[in-house]
């Protein structure tokens, strides 16, 4: 059963729903696929980024973060707190989060490699993204880490080259690029 929820906009480290976000962040992505925390400060002074939660009083149940690129969205990160996976929120927000949006959408996948991987792009097939054909290497966040050969999954459509060269200069430049 799905609990009352509400969907909230965090735009610095200091609102109070930050430190309970922060730890579902640092858990559902690996250093290679996060920031830090000085570089996530940063960014929320960027007019291109927007970091938008769902809670349930004091609880963050998930949080999107995502950047405005000329004429598509990019979901850098989206995660579900660890005791609310696999039942259905997941789905409902980001359904509901791509029903108000009109425009196309990017996000980046692990290569599928495992049943995880399988379930995780099986996830976002069931909510209409399509998997491209597109050899994408996500620069790294850190000087520590390597870059990243990841999938890239679209929505409604494939996406077009030029699109996908509009987000590689965005992420090359303003997303991760300025780390």
């Amino acid at each position: 059963m799905i609990i009352p929820y509400k969907q909230s906009v965090v735009n610095t480290i200091t609102n109070s729903y930050f430190p309970n976000l922060w730890k579902i962040y640092e858990t559902a992505f690996p250093w290679s696929e996060r920031r830090d925390l000085d570089s996530q400060n940063r960014i929320f002074t960027n007019p291109n980024y927007f970091l938008e939660i769902w809670t349930d009083k004091d609880m963050v149940l998930g949080f999107i973060g995502w950047w405005k690129c000329i004429d598509l969205l990019y979901v850098e990160h989206f995660a579900i707190h660890p005791n609310y996976r696999s039942q259905g929120y997941g789905q409902l927000f980001l359904s509901e989060w791509i029903a108000k949006k009109k425009m196309p959408i990017i996000l980046e996948i692990e290569p599928v490699m495992d049943k995880l991987t399988l379930r995780r792009q099986k996830f976002y097939h069931r909510l209409g993204f399509k998997t491209n054909n597109i050899v994408h290497v996500q620069p790294p966040y850190h000087k520590d880490t390597e870059a990243l050969n990841l999938w890239l999954m679209s929505y409604p459509h494939l996406i077009l080259k030029n699109q996908y060269a509009v987000l590689k200069n965005q992420q090359l430049t303003e997303i991760i690029g300025n780390l």
